[in-house]
């Protein structure tokens, strides 16, 4: 069964302390992961060196493409920041992970 991962706010959950795949492992059970799509405050957490970095090699060890929120982007006004091996996408991306999968996992509040 495929999932695909909608990241909404990190900033109660992680505080930094939890690494991107406990994050995400602990959510699931066992499925595969199509997608990691970072929305609203989430996209600070690609701002971190140091979390950007997890996120990344977690993405590469597990062939998890990792898109972010073009709007979410332009709303903060960092659109310029975000590293080139993130993809960014619209919401249409989102609404297509959501129907191609089996399963949707949301993290975090709006």
């Amino acid at each position: 069964m495929t999932a695909f991962v909608l990241i909404n706010n990190l900033s109660d959950l992680s505080r930094g302390l939890e690494s991107p795949k406990k994050l995400v492992k602990k959510r699931l059970s066992g499925e595969k992961i199509s997608g990691l799509f970072f929305y609203s405050k989430a996209v600070n957490e690609l701002l971190n060196e140091a979390r950007l970095t997890e996120w990344l090699e977690y993405s590469l060890s597990e062939e998890i493409p990792l898109y972010v929120c073009r709007n979410s982007l332009l709303k903060r006004n960092i659109s310029g920041e975000i590293n080139s091996a993130i993809n960014v996408v619209g919401l249409g991306k989102l609404i297509e992970g959501v129907l191609n999968n089996k399963k949707t996992i949301v993290i975090g509040d709006l």
